[in-house]
């Protein structure tokens, strides 16, 4: 079922081009009963039947002997937290990943207890098997390893990355059965498109899932110090937010106005200032969150500066601290999606308590 589904698309050129690939392993092959039976009855009685643990640990061991080292191994299954965005991405930053397809009623918890790492829901309903929430994330994960797309940036900037569902698409022709396309697309001013497509993306959002609107967040990326400081800064921002704002505040007109966050904003300061301190006096905060990352050399060392006293710097111009975090200014890509994931999952996603429109 997986490699018939696997060899076509998408997924399937890359397999092809050797750029992924996708082995299977049988369960039934480590069976233990001469009848390839890898199931029986629960203990305590009930309907249905469970999967045995001793063909399961066989499997993920072979499974693990075809890695390179010590591989995440993914339990499908509805009882756990529903797939996301950045869940996928952070999976797709390991060189292997093992997948483990239930069935029946479900596998032995003492196998699960001693190989699984990750368990994960495609969504709260049952199948028959874990195959097809297996081949959803294998294509989700697939899409960011890159050269899997023909065009490496269509993965960066998907729904669900600023907890916002995409905005609307249009393409040629400009009018269709008296349908135009929105004029301010037509424009050629990129800053009034992005600021549309913003809008559009919240309003997509509160229609079809408010829910994810208590996660959302606009993210403002103030970086001083260094030109190499920006270099970072814009190339870390790209991997924490769609619709974030970059500002350089080694400029002077910019340090000498006043800005004030709201509770629905973060703040996402990268600097070399050891002490996380240098942000000018006129950007403030209302209830806002921030987070800090000292960009150093690569042999610096951590700040002296404690977490306790970086707090409370941040609390009297109106922060709260959402995170301190210590980076190589010349780190390589896969270094820097790493720490935008982290503070993706220490900070945007949690609940902002307002709605994230103009500010």
């Amino acid at each position: 079922m997986i490699q018939d589904a696997v060899q076509n698309s998408v997924i399937g050129r890359a397999i092809r081009n050797g750029i992924i690939s996708v082995d299977t392993v049988c369960i039934r092959d480590y069976s233990v009963n001469k009848h390839g039976r890898v199931d029986d009855y629960p203990y305590g009685g009930g309907a249905g039947m469970v999967m045995e643990a001793e063909p399961v640990y066989q499997a993920v061991q072979h499974a693990v002997k075809q890695t390179a080292g010590h591989p995440r191994v993914i339990y499908l299954t509805p009882q756990a937290e529903v797939l996301d965005q950045t869940k996928v991405e952070s999976l797709a930053l390991e060189e292997d990943l093992i997948l483990l397809c239930g069935h029946y009623e479900g596998i032995d918890e003492r196998v699960l207890q001693e190989v699984v790492t990750d368990y994960v829901s495609i969504g709260d309903y049952v199948l028959t098997g874990g195959e097809l929430g297996a081949l959803v994330l294998i294509d989700a994960v697939s899409r960011f390893v890159p050269g899997v797309l023909g065009n490496d940036t269509s993965a960066d900037f998907e729904s669900m990355q600023d907890n916002l569902l995409e905005y609307p698409h249009y393409t040629r022709p400009e009018v269709w059965h008296e349908k135009a396309v929105p004029p301010v697309l037509l424009s050629g001013d990129h800053k009034k498109v992005e600021e549309w497509r913003y809008q559009e993306a919240v309003r997509r959002t509160e229609e079809r899932r408010p829910d994810l609107l208590l996660k959302a967040r606009r993210i403002v990326c103030a970086w001083y110090g260094a030109e190499e400081v920006g270099v970072f800064a814009e190339a870390l921002l790209s991997r924490v937010s769609r619709y974030g704002e970059l500002l350089n505040y080694n400029r002077n007109a910019l340090r000498k106005k006043r800005r004030e966050l709201s509770d629905r904003d973060l703040l996402l300061l990268v600097t070399d200032d050891a002490a996380g301190e240098s942000v000018p006096e006129k950007l403030l905060g209302s209830h806002s969150s921030v987070a800090v990352v000292i960009a150093g050399s690569a042999d610096c060392q951590d700040s002296e500066t404690t977490t306790e006293q970086m707090t409370a710097y941040w609390e009297k111009k109106g922060f709260s601290a959402a995170g301190i975090y210590h980076a190589d200014v010349n780190a390589d890509a896969i270094k820097i999606t790493e720490l935008a994931l982290e503070i993706r999952m220490n900070a945007v996603k949690q609940p902002s308590g307002g709605f994230p429109g103009e500010t």
